[in-house]
């Protein structure tokens, strides 16, 4: 079943952007032939007046056909025949056009690419507006109606151990409790950060108390413990972290764990609920930002950090096994992430659209044919070959 929640929560992303580009399209005067959520074979559809609303056989995708969108047809100025497609790009599978869809191909004035610079742009940038939006929205409702985090630090317990970095390499375990550094008590996770970041890498001594569990029997639950010294030395090179953080370029030293959070709410105004919303929609884009950032200059690895469509519905799938807070905070991550990857100036993405109409409006006249075919083969082919190493990377990570 989490897997069908995974599908069902990315359809509804899906879902959000598309609704962006048809319902500003609408409101732009263009004409818009269909409103798909999903690729591929059509499982259901409904024309109602010139928009065919249907849903396809593959949830991860979706697409708003409008009228005179294909510049290879438009720039080329073809006569409307019976049949003709009017400049909208063709879809396999799409049926047979009404007689008000015919009708609204032979009107040009309802041509997404004839209408003018500022309604082109707005109808692109809807997309991505919309999934900051419905992310803003989820955060605004989720602190109102749930509370303001408050995070309780300390005393420490040991959340998770990350690979191969040396908390995991020293013998530090998920469950075990800091008790102190190098004779220094640890009452808090701030205390023990400041530690390991100002050891200059020299080699602590960690004294932690490590639960001792029966049988079924979970870290919480544990009523005795066995103290332990374990030696574990602080590493710099833990790109991925900095950049999350925002840390570099200077030298951070880690360990590669995280602590376990007592977390409780308080209650929030709904005036409150939207700023907090909002900041966290900010912060989560400048995160998203780094790392993009950090990608391209080599910064972290591109095969620690991208994935596919198997872990996206993976993660997705783990959050909806994890309750209601796990899913509203996945579906506000995804929403901001696909928002801010739709904005980057890639011919084909929404960024590239923009790009491509604000060099037409500084040119003063349309972008020649070859250019654009040109401009977006190479933009194909870098998604695609994105494409093709997230899901390697899927199936590296997931199979061995």
């Amino acid at each position: 079943m989490s897997i069908v929640a995974a599908i069902v929560i990315l359809g509804i992303l899906v879902t959000v952007h598309e609704l962006g580009h048809f319902l500003v399209a609408k409101w732009c005067g263009v004409g818009v032939l269909e409103f798909a959520v999903g690729f591929g074979p059509v499982l259901w559809s409904k024309t109602c007046g010139e928009t065919t609303y249907s849903l396809r056989g593959f949830p991860l995708g979706g697409f708003v056909r409008m009228a005179g969108d294909d510049p290879s047809l438009v720039l080329e100025g073809k006569a409307i025949e019976a049949g003709d497609a009017g400049g909208a790009s063709p879809i396999e599978g799409t049926q047979q056009l009404s007689p008000e869809q015919e009708a609204l191909l032979k009107d040009d004035s309802r041509w997404f690419l004839k209408k003018a610079y500022l309604p082109r742009c707005a109808v692109v940038l809807a997309g991505p507006v919309f999934n900051f939006l419905f992310a803003w929205i989820l955060a605004t409702g989720f602190v109102f109606f749930k509370g303001l985090p408050d995070v309780k630090d300390g005393p420490v317990t040991v959340e998770t151990v990350m690979r191969d970095l040396p908390a995991e390499k020293s013998g530090i375990k998920a469950g075990d409790r800091v008790i102190s550094v190098d004779g220094q008590e640890i009452p808090t996770f701030e205390a023990f950060v400041k530690i390991v970041r100002g050891s200059d890498g020299r080699e602590l001594a960690v004294v932690v108390d490590r639960p001792k569990l029966a049988e079924g029997q979970s870290a919480k639950d544990a009523t005795s413990f066995e103290r332990l010294t374990v030696k574990v030395q602080p590493i710099p090179d833990i790109a991925e972290m900095d950049v999350l953080e925002g840390t570099g370029p200077k030298k951070t030293f880690r360990i590669g764990l995280t602590p376990s959070a007592r977390i409780t709410y308080t209650e929030a105004s709904f005036g409150t609920a939207v700023v907090a919303g909002g900041t966290q929609v900010v912060n989560l884009s400048i995160r998203t930002l780094r790392v993009l950032k950090a990608l391209v200059t080599g910064l972290i690895s591109p095969t620690k950090t991208i994935g596919g469509p198997i872990e996206m519905i993976k993660q997705t799938a783990q959050s909806a096994d994890e309750g209601l807070v796990a899913v509203i905070s996945m579906m506000i991550f995804l929403n901001v992430s696909l928002g801010v990857f739709n904005l980057l100036p890639i011919p084909v993405l929404d960024g590239g659209h923009l790009t491509l109409f604000t060099l037409e409006k500084l040119k003063g006249g349309p972008l020649s044919l070859r250019f654009q075919q040109a401009v977006t083969q190479v933009g194909m082919a870098l998604l695609l070959a994105l494409m093709v190493f997230a899901i390697g990377n899927d199936l590296y990570r997931h199979l061995g």
